[in-house]
């Protein structure tokens, strides 16, 4: 005899999952436009964080590094900000 009916999942069921899983990950996620704004303005200043310590590592002129650690300062400023 086979396998009792039922038994296994069909195609159709794994694509329901799928998209049940798609749909619960887009509740979970930020559902303003605000929240999505400020979840990229995030993203980006901490972006240009990691760039300037990368140039900081990269950099010895002193008035560079300083004009860099203002940078620094102003987009953690920022950050820190609402």
């Amino acid at each position: 005899m086979g396998m009792a009916r039922g038994w296994g999942r069909s195609e159709e069921d794994l694509g329901a999952e799928k998209e049940a899983a798609r749909a619960a990950a887009r509740a979970a996620g930020p559902t303003t436009r605000e929240e999505r704004a400020a979840i990229e303005r995030r993203r980006g200043i901490e972006m240009s964080l990691a760039r300037i310590e990368e140039m900081l590592s990269q950099t010895e002129n002193a008035d560079r590094r300083r004009a860099l650690e203002t940078a620094k300062e102003e987009l953690r400023a920022q950050l820190e900000s609402p």
